[in-house]
């Protein structure tokens, strides 16, 4: 089985997670200790890359590729797909540095390998019950958890990864693959017991700065506005622009706005969307989610924001206020400025 799938693990800067999940994927009772594993290290000064060249000498089968930069946390794993192009086998599996492994189902792995499923998914913290494990719209929402995917190789074909690269200020590159698998009715199957869990669900999860979709740039006020603006919505609804159904499209955004660690439910949604994005400078933004909710999501969000736009509207066209240096008051009507003197008293 490890002649036909490849792993990669990409990493930056978690050395003391790296060290657990190098411990737990390489372990004596660990069905995977014995393949083919890359470790994409994107440049890091924590002692992550000592950590490996350490275990390299230890294990023949791993292999280190340091980046002469950091390349971008999403660039990595578009690199790791890349790469998957090129190892001549016909799975892979790219793994993060800081999530939980429990290999006890490691067989049904095996049994969908052999049966050439197109992609398994490996993890099922997503979906609500069993049943909801056959939904596409559940199936690609997992997905969006890099590690939850063991898929062929040959479904990553120039088209999935120029979207992949395009994608990557979205935060969805790796979605890029599983679109194109629902798009071209590929065989999907979801473990009944997941083998890998997310690291953020379990109380050692890392800082919220080792989150930042910016960690590692040099220069924060050097970041494109795009990228510094990006959300975890604004993302999603980029993403599902490549899934053709289009109700599947509505049926991806039903599901993850009302997940748990998301929004929870569409009042949340309505609420952070109006907190986060409804301003002149990122009306862009609020529009490009807008326009991807069905009509009576978008009725919804009209209705949420009513008050707060006829407040403002009132404000713009009438408004009396103080001028800085207090001896006049601004009266402003349609958008014009009258200056009134103030009473001495």
């Amino acid at each position: 089985m490890k002649s036909r799938l490849q792993i990669y693990l990409i990493t930056y800067n978690r050395r003391a997670k790296l060290e657990q999940t190098l411990n737990s994927i390489l372990a004596e009772d660990s069905p995977i200790k014995d393949y083919d594993i890359t470790i994409l290290d994107n440049a890091s000064t924590d002692g992550s890359s000592e950590l490996i060249q350490e275990s390299c000498t230890k294990h023949s089968n791993l292999k280190h590729i340091r980046h002469n930069v950091n390349i971008g946390g999403n660039a990595n794993i578009c690199r790791a797909f890349e790469l998957s192009t090129t190892c001549h086998k016909e799975y892979a599996w790219i793994l993060c540095d800081d999530d939980k492994f429990d290999f006890s189902n490691w067989s049904e792995v095996e049994n969908h390998i052999k049966n050439n499923v197109d992609l398994i998914c490996v993890s099922d913290y997503i979906f609500p019950t069993a049943y909801d494990k056959e939904d596409k719209a559940y199936q690609f929402f997992q997905m969006t958890f890099v590690p939850a995917s063991i898929f062929k190789t040959k479904c990553i074909t120039n088209t999935v990864l120029m979207n992949m690269y395009d994608a990557i200020l979205t935060m969805f590159q790796q979605s890029c693959l599983t679109a194109h698998i629902i798009n071209n009715n590929g065989t999907i199957e979801v473990l009944k017991k997941p083998i890998v869990h997310n690291g953020l669900h379990f109380k050692d999860k890392v800082d919220t700065e080792s989150l930042s979709f910016t960690r590692g740039n040099e220069d924060v006020k050097e970041i494109l506005e795009r990228r510094f603006c990006t959300s975890w919505i604004l993302g999603f609804v980029n993403i599902i622009s490549l899934l053709k159904n289009k109700n599947l499209q509505n049926e991806c955004i039903e599901a993850a706005i009302t997940y748990k660690d998301i929004y929870g439910n569409w009042n949340n949604f309505y609420s952070c969307l109006y907190k986060d994005f409804f301003s002149f400078k990122k009306l862009n933004y609020f529009y490009e989610i807008y326009i991807k909710l069905n009509t009576n999501r978008q009725f919804g969000v009209l209705t949420y924001y009513l008050p707060f736009l006829l407040k403002k509207f009132l404000s713009t066209i009438f408004s009396l206020r103080n001028s800085d240096d207090r001896k006049q008051k601004i009266i402003t009507i349609l958008g014009i400025k009258f200056y009134k003197k103030r009473n001495k008293k």
